[in-house]
């Protein structure tokens, strides 16, 4: 066979080679482009299903905090009510510190030297309806608490048993 023939087809052989290579190439950087395009609409999908999911507790929290505030108002309603019907002789007066106590208990900050004179009861006596009024603050603020709490929980749980990207 001629030299110049052999020399013609390694060079063929080496263009076909190497034309083939860049196609393997350019079909390898496709199908990955393909396959990470593929992830982040998956993880586009799933960041909407968790922001609709969001939107849903988020307007379940306040249908919750619309549903309860007829209740709040009947129960100030009838601490009012306490007030106007009870006979003077049936309410009484509690102590200063009584209302501090209270409050402390209901955050669960403890009270301490450190908390200033009307903790060591350096507060005037409180009447009976003031109390009530404390009480049914200190319940009003732990149920939007427990509210807040329940809605954080189902959320949590949502996005546990979401899709994932």
């Amino acid at each position: 066979m001629n030299p110049t023939a052999l020399l013609a087809l390694a060079v063929a052989w080496g263009i076909s080679a190497a034309g083939a290579a860049w196609i393997g190439w350019d079909y390898r950087d496709g199908k990955a482009a393909q396959q990470q395009l593929a992830v982040a609409q998956a993880y586009a999908d799933w960041a909407e299903q968790a922001r609709t999911k969001a939107d849903t507790l988020a307007a379940d929290l306040s249908a919750a905090r619309t549903a309860q505030a007829p209740k709040e108002r009947l129960i100030t309603k009838e601490i009012t009510r306490y007030v106007q019907v009870t006979p003077a002789a049936d309410r009484c007066t509690l102590p200063g510190t009584w209302r501090v106590r209270h409050d402390a208990a209901a955050t669960g900050v403890p009270l301490g030297p450190e908390s200033g004179p009307v903790a060591l009861g350096a507060g005037g006596p409180v009447e009976d309806a003031a109390a009530l009024d404390t009480i049914g603050d200190n319940y009003a603020a732990a149920r939007e608490c427990f509210a807040k709490l329940a809605g954080w929980q189902r959320r949590y749980r949502e996005v546990e048993r979401g899709p994932r990207p």
